[in-house]
């Protein structure tokens, strides 16, 4: 129980040098990133750095994730961190109706976010929580495309937090009768964001994170306010690269405002961090399935790096230059599918290496998402069944098409399996046989 104690009270020491709460990235897809997805349009994976890029969303999404930073203590305690996510549009049924602004072409995500160290209780084989740190959200987000001006096309998006944080359920403090069994705190915080476009496939992405800051000191008479950030970044589409299909880029910015506030700066913590990110994608379900309904890419391979530039710490030597800061690498992969045009399922993982402390984190997520029709968007009678008839004759169409192609591969299977009836050769004459002399009757 001495190393759950230290390990407790170097939680606390951390928490007051505002290290709770760290964003090391929600989901797999960020991850794999390295969290540069400052203005790309991803719904639940994105809906963290910037609440305005689930304004287009077309879907209700629910993603659920799972990753341990750290396990195999020896003291048998391991740190889970457990996301559900979940985003819906406003479409034509689940909207305002006299409402002509907030619920058309905007969208609205719940999350829920828990980091827990868990482990013995120290009397018996239970199970404790001995610390958490949560995150439960509400994200609204609207897209003000010609709303503003002709032609400005911008997105605005607002996150509402409740900051969850606690040490309690184990020996040390429920023997202690100040502290009553346990140690929590409730904060409120405040994120703002907005997305531009740029061009056709640049989009650009500016977050201030706590605009009002939440108080997570663990003390009961404790200020611990989480400090204040602002991102910056941009996503570019670059279209297909040789074998590398959909190839996107992510670069950006993120200040903390520890460096504008000298009473909590601390030359041990980064003042800022750099993040650039790759994604592509691979084989095509149409060339690899004819007979599919999901005719789009499958395969998503992504990397990303994430560089914290600090004045006390760690030197890295690059071969080309030498840097004082933290340095992490990170891989991901992605599977995805749609069944029956509406369903579709995404697994992704992702795999970090601090450069630093040589360490591997592992991480996975599984994302469903519920795909609309183009008519669940129109607000009109006359429009809402002018789409529903092309969705239908494009159904109709594709069913048509898939039942040629299996017509097709019967015939060919028919044709390459039917039995090759045996040929009976002619009769072969043979002209240089010579007919045989008779022979004259003997008489008597």
């Amino acid at each position: 129980m001495r190393y759950i104690s230290f390990f407790v009270s170097l939680m606390i020491v951390a928490s007051t040098m505002f290290g709770s709460f760290e964003d090391i990235g929600w989901t797999m897809r960020s991850k794999g990133m390295g969290n540069a997805i400052f203005g790309d349009f991803d719904g639940v994976n994105t809906m963290h750095y910037n609440p305005a890029t689930i304004s287009m969303a077309r879907s209700i999404q629910l993603y659920t994730g799972w990753n341990t930073p750290y396990a195999g203590f020896d003291d048998k305690s391991m740190i889970n961190v457990i996301d559900v996510s979940l985003v819906a549009p406003f479409w034509n049924r689940f909207t305002i109706p006299v409402d002509n602004f907030f619920t058309k072409r905007g969208a609205i995500g719940l999350s829920f976010h828990r980091l827990s160290l868990i482990g013995p209780d120290g009397l018996s084989d239970n199970t404790v929580e001995y610390y958490h740190e949560g995150v439960y959200s509400l994200v609204y987000a609207k897209d003000l495309n010609d709303v503003l001006s002709r032609g400005a096309k911008i997105s605005v998006g607002t996150k509402l937090s409740l900051y969850d944080i606690g040490v309690g359920g184990f020996e040390d403090t429920t023997a202690n009768p100040e502290l009553k069994g346990a140690m929590g705190r409730l904060g409120f915080g405040m994120d703002v964001g907005v997305t531009y476009d740029f061009s056709e496939t640049i989009r650009l992405g500016l977050v201030y994170k706590n605009l009002i800051s939440p108080n997570v000191s663990i003390l009961p008479d404790g200020q611990d306010v989480l400090p204040s950030e602002l991102r910056i970044g941009a996503n570019m589409e670059m279209g297909n690269l040789f074998f590398m299909k959909k190839a996107k880029l992510g670069v950006g910015y993120v200040s903390y405002g520890r460096e504008w506030n000298k009473e909590t700066n601390d030359n041990r913590q980064a003042d800022s961090s750099w993040h650039v990110g790759y994604e592509f994608w691979q084989l095509t379900a149409g060339d690899l399935f004819p007979t599919s309904l999901y005719k789009g890419e499958m395969l998503a391979v992504r990397a990303g790096m994430i560089f914290e530039p600090r004045k006390v710490g760690d030197e890295i030597d690059l071969f080309v230059a030498k840097l004082t800061g933290v340095l992490n690498f990170t891989f991901g992969l992605g599977f995805t599918y749609v069944f029956n045009y509406s369903h579709q399922v995404t697994l992704d993982s992702s795999l970090q290496w601090g450069v630093n402390m040589g360490k591997l984190e592992p991480s996975v997520s599984l994302n469903y998402q519920y795909l609309l029709p183009n008519s669940a968007f129109a607000y009109r009678e006359e429009e809402i069944k002018a789409r529903q008839l092309e969705e239908e004759v494009q159904k109709r169409q594709e069913e048509l098409r898939i039942e040629e192609l299996k017509k097709q591969k019967q015939t060919n299977t028919q044709t390459n399996a039917a039995p090759v009836p045996p040929t009976t050769p002619p009769p072969t004459t043979n002209t240089n046989t010579q007919p045989k002399p008779t022979t004259p009757p003997k008489t008597k």
